[in-house]
């Protein structure tokens, strides 16, 4: 059947990118494809990461994984999205988590992509994000978006600041504002 064939209005249309949900699997079908990697695999996402933030060393990046995949998979884990060659164009950590009314929520943090033209990759993303919260019963998706103290660096990469997180020792303030 061809993807659009038959009425519009039996489609479902997905509230993200406005195209049927069928399009944006089959994308992902087609030209990319989502794997959940573990740490034997995450020295290959490291061209992405380094391209993202050349100040992240494959030990910043590895040490990063492997807390990510220390845990059970429906507890936290990282996905690559590969085209046809196996090549990596976008890789995101997720973990579940529960929202304020008790429900489950899947939250994606540490986004990075690999910037090409159209929306493949933005819609491969969306579609394994739908897949993981389906598989893990998560009525939610939230796309995280960090805080960042106030390091004197403008414009400083968060994930630089997330990897190197563990390696600061934070003294709250003892001033009240």
């Amino acid at each position: 059947m061809h993807i659009n064939a038959g009425r519009a209005a039996n489609r479902p249309i997905c509230r993200f990118t406005g195209y049927g949900r069928r399009r944006a699997h089959l994308a992902m079908d087609q030209h990319f494809q989502a794997h959940s990697i573990g740490l034997k695999d995450a020295k290959s996402a490291y061209p992405l990461v380094y391209l993202h933030d050349a100040s992240i060393s494959l030990e910043e990046w590895l040490r990063f994984a492997r807390r990510r995949c220390r845990q059970p998979s429906d507890r936290t884990g990282l996905i690559a999205i590969r085209d046809r060659r196996g090549l990596i164009h976008a890789l995101f950590g997720y973990r579940i988590d529960i929202d304020l009314r008790a429900r489950k929520k899947l939250c994606l943090g540490n986004l990075v992509v690999a910037r090409m033209p159209g929306q493949l990759i933005d819609e491969a993303i969306i579609a394994s994000a739908n897949e993981l919260a389906a598989r893990f019963s998560c009525q939610t998706i939230s796309l995280e978006q960090p805080f960042s103290r106030r390091t004197g660096v403008p414009g400083a990469c968060p994930t630089a600041y997330d990897l190197s997180a563990s390696r600061i020792s934070f003294i709250p303030s003892t001033r009240r504002h």
